[in-house]
């Protein structure tokens, strides 16, 4: 990205003794680092992303439903000129990345009033446009959906301007634009003008504020189209034109060991006067910085004080500092670890967190392991690993996590692998037979067995329980050959998307969607067998008995209670007259338990069909009885429709057949976490499946509080990093992602 013009001619000094610097009310340029206060983020991920050119806001949807943000400088900002103000200028650098591929809805609009009247899309309608539920909106560019509909491509897309159907504006992905609203205050009249950063003339228009709508803007509502949608924004600034000398922003945009480099940026028609570390003074015009005019670079290595103030004409802002402070920065304090698996005896598996949001610059950091065993023949060396990187520890013994970044002093943490551990209890939920759960009071249901990709029905229409068998050819780069084998799926008398009987052509050209594979031999696919256990036999006795000793959800916890109560107070009852309240629990054969989300016994439930909702239970928690404090509950699961299984791959020559056996006699639960035995863990509904629950205890009576474990806490709002460790450095691009210690694929 661009962040300042550099298509500057000589001429253009020739009028920078006469130019004028606005007075601004608000501006950032995020070169700052870290997410302002200004922002809310209402799902998906907001962060500080940058390029070669510098730093910028960035809003990414993920994989996700269409979810905003907002930033809210609020009128304030007004009150010093509001007394004989005219005019004003509202200016906006902004980028799509990329656009929701599934639903289009995504929206850019600048508002007035004392704050955002939108959350998310929903709000004053269907995916309306801001302006047209509220007066107070200056501008508004939304996505057209119908108009997206009949393209054969998403890039560039189509987007309405001020909710005018007949004034539409084909953006392009990957190009930044400058948006420019100029408010006559007098008139109301508001006028936009889109250009490239390049100075490409795209759009202007203008519209009439109504009598009774505030005319101060306040702030920029966003709103990202499901999924995958990426916008980001940079260079924000509210103005009103004038002679005026504003503060100057100083910002430390780089670090080696013992120096420091701080960019001091400024306004055209200033003049910047600056005290470097050492004392000496700078007096330095706007085109007198270098490559990019109005940013004046300092680097040093004498620990000190930077102060920095401008001047326009008789004008003189106030000054602003920082203290330098020229020291190598140590990577201590910045990894975080917790036991994610274990098994009898000293063998344990860490996942290893970074987290750089507090270290200056926020650098890309790799760790280092050593592990020195006590039996002095289990010792290895890992090097440079990266964020979420799972270490085994085979013995006992002791391991050192080293911390580096370029430019920065290591960092040291040392584990004692130290408590061994007996098997309490394991609770193996994936190998439960069919006859087994006819015994504890379940029924069969039809068998899940569709190629449709929506609701429950992901199971068998993903794809993603597979395994693969090397070829025995190489790549061009020397890397097995893999073929991919589907285990559970539709087969022969499944039904496509429409309810039309699956042919030989469908799976000749189907996917492994876990890793978008050809899946080959669909003879060995079979569908997914089902039981549930109804709500109205699931009560308090029956859901501490049926997995015993590990109890299973049941009551009313995280239910709405809009759904469940009359008055709230009243509980409803179902038409078999059973409290609503509860769900029905599930069994997938080969998988685990699974909630369906429903309340009720659900007698018209109907996991094939797109309208299956609504889903009125999110999140389920259980638990194990008769445990304390020392012991340690290892829990598998298997989320994302069967994203997170294990997906082994087995040697040239191996049988499918032979292979499909031993795939199935795996524990395919690859999500895993860990929470001391009085504590409690959940479970998602529909789309997660609840594996295995291996309880440990300690062999010689040592507590839990001895080591870390990895307790995991459900939050879409948690900060995400890349495998180095950075702070979503930037948009979701295609690659591996952390959030809260686990490891997530995004496509």
């Amino acid at each position: 990205m661009k962040k300042f013009y550099l298509m500057f001619t000589a001429m253009l000094a020739l009028f920078a003794t006469t130019a004028k610097a606005d007075r601004i009310l608000f501006s950032e340029n995020y070169e700052a680092g870290g997410v302002p206060a200004t922002w809310t983020i209402n799902g998906g991920t907001g962060s500080i992303a940058g390029d070669a050119e510098g730093k910028y806001f960035s809003f990414a949807l993920g994989q996700s439903n269409g979810r905003s943000a907002h930033c809210f400088w609020g009128e304030g900002i007004f009150d010093p000129v509001k007394e004989g103000l005219t005019e004003y200028a509202v200016s906006i650098d902004f980028q799509y990345q990329a656009f929701g591929n599934n639903q289009y809805n995504g929206e850019f609009a600048v508002f007035s009033g004392e704050k955002c009247i939108k959350t998310n899309g929903n709000s004053g309608g269907n995916w309306s446009p801001y302006c047209t539920i509220t007066p107070d909106c200056l501008f508004d560019m939304n996505e057209s959906e119908d108009a997206i509909k009949a393209m054969d491509t998403k890039d560039p897309t189509l987007w309405y301007l001020n909710g005018d159907v007949d004034n539409s504006f084909n953006l392009t992905a990957g190009t930044w634009y400058t948006l420019v609203l100029n408010v006559n205050v007098a008139t109301r009249e508001v006028s936009f003008t889109i250009d490239d950063l390049d100075g490409t003339f795209h759009k202007a228009g203008s519209k009439t504020l109504a009598e009774d709508a505030n005319i101060y803007a306040s702030g920029l509502y966003l709103m990202n189209a499901r999924y995958q949608s990426v916008i980001n924004i940079d260079n924000v600034k509210v103005s009103v034109p004038g002679d005026y000398a504003n503060i100057p922003v100083i910002a430390l945009t780089g670090l080696n060991m013992a120096e420091r480099t701080y960019t001091i940026t400024f306004m055209e028609g200033e003049t910047l006067h600056v005290t470097a570390t050492d004392g000496s003074e700078k007096v330095v015009g706007y085109y007198e910085t270098g490559d990019v005019p109005g940013a004046y670079v300092i680097t040093t290595s004498t620990s000190g004080k930077i102060t920095a103030y401008t001047t326009a004409g008789t004008m003189q802002s106030e000054p602003v500092s920082v203290d330098v402070v020229c020291e190598p920065i140590a990577l201590d304090g910045v990894v975080s670890y917790g036991v994610v698996n274990a098994s009898e005896g000293f063998a344990k598996t860490y996942q290893f967190t970074i987290d750089n949001s507090n270290i200056e610059m926020q650098p890309e950091i790799f760790m280092d392991f050593t592990f020195k065993s006590d039996n002095g023949t289990d010792d290895f060396v890992l090097t440079n690993q990266n964020n979420g990187a799972q270490v085994t520890i085979p013995s006992k013994g002791t391991l050192t996590v080293t911390t580096k970044a370029l430019g920065y002093a290591n960092g040291s943490t040392t584990i004692k692998n130290d408590i061994e551990y007996i098997v309490k209890h394991d609770i193996d939920i994936q190998h439960t037979t069919a006859d087994e759960l006819l015994a504890k009071g379940f029924e069969k249901l039809d068998d899940l067995n569709s190629s449709n990709t929506s609701g429950e029905s992901n199971w068998t229409g993903r794809l993603r329980h597979a395994f693969s068998i090397a070829t025995g050819e190489k790549d061009d780069e020397g890397n097995d050959i893999l073929k991919y084998y589907a285990v559970y799926g539709p087969n022969a008398s499944g039904v496509d998307k429409g309810g039309n009987p699956l042919t030989a052509e469908y799976f000749a050209g189907a996917k492994c969607d876990f890793g978008d594979k050809p899946a080959a031999n669909f003879d060995v696919v079979e569908p997914i067998q089902r039981y549930r256990f109804l709500q109205s036999k699931l009560n308090e006795e029956t859901a501490h008995s049926l997995f015993a000793p590990m109890y299973v959800w049941y009551g009313t916890t995280g239910v709405d209670k809009s759904y469940y109560e009359e008055d709230g107070v009243t509980p409803k009852v179902d038409p078999a007259g059973n409290p609503g309240g509860s769900t029905n629990l599930q069994v997938k054969l080969g998988i685990g338990i699974v909630f369906s989300g429903q309340v009720n016994d659900a007698e018209n439930y109907n996991p094939n069909s797109i309208s299956y909702s609504p889903i009125l239970i999110n999140t389920t928690t259980m638990g194990v009885d008769g445990l304390t404090d020392e012991d340690l509950i290892v829990v598998s699961k298997i989320d994302n429709y069967g994203g997170g299984s294990v997906h082994p791959s087995f040697p040239a020559g191996t049988d499918p057949t032979a292979a499909k056996a031993e795939y199935k006699a795996m524990h395919l639960g690859a999500v895993n976490s860990t929470c001391k035995g009085t504590e409690t863990f959940t479970l998602n509904r529909v789309d997660a499946a609840l594996n295995r629950v291996l309880v440990l205890s300690p062999k010689n009576g040592t507590g839990i509080e001895e080591i870390n474990y990895n307790k995991i806490v459900s939050d879409h709002n948690a900060p995400i990093y890349n495998l180095n460790g950075v702070r979503v450095d930037g948009a979701l691009k295609k690659g591996i992602y952390i959030k809260q210690g686990k490891k997530f694929i995004v496509k």
